[in-house]
């Protein structure tokens, strides 16, 4: 097998980075005007680059937004994976709920991307196709939280696939308030009702 020339790998580095540099690009740009409202032109614009610069890589902005979530979505699974390989089998559900609460409490624009929050509440489609990609990606991160109540309290699948739901739909209300600052306008911190939460589980 023949290695790569050094002015291959040095083109190879400079398109990821070009590549890189518009999906940042496009990421602050959804960031301040949604995806609704976003065009290829203001990205190519934040970018420093012509749309023209743009297409080789991402059909449209809907790709780049798929992009930008495919990625979040990949690096919260190996985060939880690490979490739950971590923990030992009686506290593996408490590790990977905490450690899901905290990859998107430190993250807020992941947490907007992955909710479709910026500037509104009205979700589009992808297209099927990506659509399909990342509703699987996020189930595979709903898994290991089934995997880790498993662990830890030995339940059927068909519990386990009625709780990991339980416990998705519950960390997302919980860090909606967090995100909004709700719980703080409550005299509620977000660690003390997600431990309560935990032990409650454990106790079932």
């Amino acid at each position: 097998m023949s290695t790569p020339s050094p002015h291959a790998d040095r083109n190879e580095r400079l398109s990821a980075l070009r590549r890189q540099i518009i999906l940042d690009a496009a990421q602050r740009v959804f960031e301040r005007d949604g995806l609704e409202k976003t065009t290829i032109r203001a990205i190519a614009k934040e970018a420093g680059c012509t749309t023209g610069a743009i297409y080789p890589w991402f059909a449209g902005k809907e790709a780049l937004y798929g992009e930008l979530l495919d990625g979040s979505l990949q690096r919260l699974h190996a985060h939880l994976q690490e979490a739950g390989d971590a923990a030992a089998p009686r506290s593996a559900a408490r590790g990977v709920i905490f450690a899901f609460f905290g990859y998107y409490a430190q993250r807020r624009t992941d947490f907007s991307l992955g909710m479709y929050l910026f500037q509104g509440l009205g979700p589009r489609g992808l297209g099927r196709d990506m659509d399909e990609k990342l509703n699987g990606r996020l189930q595979q991160c709903i898994d290991l939280i089934g995997q880790a109540l498993a662990s830890t309290k030995g339940w059927r699948d068909e519990i386990v696939q009625t709780e990991q739901m339980n416990v998705f739909t519950y960390l997302m209300g919980l860090l909606l308030l967090q995100h909004t600052r709700r719980l703080k306008s409550l005299g509620q911190q977000a660690d003390a009702l997600l431990d309560n939460y935990c032990h409650a589980l454990e106790q079932r």
